[in-house]
């Protein structure tokens, strides 16, 4: 049931983007709103039948996501200019097409293994969603960075923003790997394993640590780094998933 309410959710949201296009920003504001609400049914819908928080595969996180992103563009809107609000839907909306093309093997429902039933599975996942989330904001703000225009205030106001969003998101970055090790203690008896997962989430808090270590730290440099790290938290998220076998192999 929740792929019909993700359908109507879709249909809203595109229908808030081109109002967007066409600058009718209040209009499309209440489109946001009800897709938001469809949106929270379809992950409460989720979490009845599967009989778990919504986040415990890659098909679930993958209408997780979108959602968090949204809640963005009500409660946050003060920070985000128009432009990014467009690019911000757009990324919502194609999430959730994402999610609703992948296989039905990956949608169905399974019970949770009992590693997963931990009141670190709370702490340790949402931390590391809400770090993705403001990695993805941080992403928007670095690509308009990095494309060529004329020099003027705005820049500097989205390089602020950007700063923000990497603080935010390295402290959750950070928060999960920790976390993660504390769980992997309390289920496996073993805080590191060198799991695949493991090494990447690592490599992804290192690689953004630059950002705040670099000798000269112009705009560009950041911008650079951002997109690099949200380039190795994609294979960290997808790409181990699939590549690479592990602890968390069950997650797909």
């Amino acid at each position: 049931m929740e792929s019909y309410l993700l359908v109507s959710a879709l249909i809203i949201f595109t229908i808030s983007f081109y109002l967007q296009l066409a600058n009718k920003n209040k209009p499309a504001n209440l489109f946001i709103l009800g897709a938001v609400f469809v949106h929270f049914i379809a992950l409460i819908v989720r979490s009845v039948i599967a009989k778990h928080p919504p986040f415990t595969n890659m098909y679930e996180t993958f209408i997780l996501l979108p959602f968090l992103l949204s809640l963005r563009l009500i409660f946050w809107k003060e920070q985000i200019n128009e432009k990014v609000r467009k690019i911000l839907t757009a990324v919502i909306m194609g999430t959730i097409i994402i999610a609703l093309l992948l296989p039905q093997s990956m949608k169905s429902p399974r019970p949770l293994m009992p590693a997963l039933n931990s009141i670190w599975m709370y702490i340790h996942v949402p931390s590391y969603f809400l770090g993705y989330m403001a990695m993805l904001v941080a992403g928007i703000y670095s690509v308009l960075i990095l494309l060529p225009k004329k020099p003027d205030n705005s820049t500097v106001v989205i390089l602020k923003r950007m700063d923000n969003e990497v603080k935010i998101a390295f402290f959750f970055l950070s928060l999960g790997m920790i976390t993660g090790a504390i769980w992997a203690y309390v289920s496996w008896g073993n805080y590191w394993a060198w799991d695949p997962k493991e090494t990447w989430a690592l490599i992804n808090v290192i690689v953004l640590a630059f950002y705040f270590h670099l000798k000269t730290p112009t705009k560009q440099k950041k911008a650079v780094i951002v997109i690099i790290t949200l380039l190795t938290i994609a294979f960290t998220y997808w790409g181990v998933s699939f590549i690479l076998s592990g602890l968390h192999s069950y997650t797909l």
